[in-house]
């Protein structure tokens, strides 16, 4: 029979609701709510959704979207939590402020059998949802860095094309100074041919 690993002691999420530092909670799911482990990161949604898909693409593992817009990582190992194989179910929900952006990230875990250090999964769960802050922070930066090199190219281009308005009027001018010494030359042939015109009828 499934059983749910015991994660939380019954504390509303406002008890401990520090950012630095996870805690028990309750999530929904679907009709009722579950146990769960609960971490507030200091950064927008999407931040943090990158950081544990980027974290599990390391160990090579790929979730699964659930209806109840749970990630699923079904019977596999995190050593960090348990040598066990669990069910892991991660939640995100942002509060949307573009001034103050945070995301809580929910995790529920589901075993059967013998699970290894049990009685140790709540504080190790715990430990992996602090840790995963330097991962957060990570995918902050790198996104940083990818909105500034696509400023960077943006700027370049503006460059870039400025210097090729530059040589095209450059090259208009050019033309248009040639243009004007052909014309010249025009000018005083036809001036010469007016003079002699005039000089027979004197």
């Amino acid at each position: 029979m499934l059983k749910q690993l015991a994660i939380i002691a019954g504390l509303g999420m406002w008890a401990t609701n520090i950012s630095a530092q996870a805690f028990e909670g309750k999530v929904k799911n679907g009709k009722t709510e579950e146990p769960a482990l609960v971490m507030v990161y200091d950064y927008p949604e999407t931040i943090v959704e990158s950081a544990l898909l980027a974290k599990f693409a390391d160990k090579q593992l790929t979730g699964t979207l659930t209806k109840e817009s749970f990630r699923l990582y079904p019977n596999v190992v995190i050593d960090e939590v348990s040598k066990s194989k669990l069910d892991y179910y991660f939640k995100l929900e942002g509060n949307g402020k573009k001034s103050e952006p945070k995301t809580t990230l929910y995790l529920i875990m589901h075993g059967s059998g013998d699970i290894e250090g049990a009685s140790e999964l709540p504080s190790r769960g715990k430990a992996f949802l602090e840790k995963m802050t330097a991962n957060v922070k990570r995918s902050s930066d790198i996104m940083e860095i990818r909105k500034q090199e696509a400023i960077l190219v943006d700027e370049e281009n503006a460059l870039s094309d400025l210097q090729k308005t530059q040589k095209e009027l450059e090259e208009q001018l050019q033309a248009n100074k040639a243009k004007q010494e052909t014309q010249q030359k025009i000018i005083a042939s036809q001036k010469m041919l007016l003079d002699d015109l005039k000089a027979k009828t004197n």
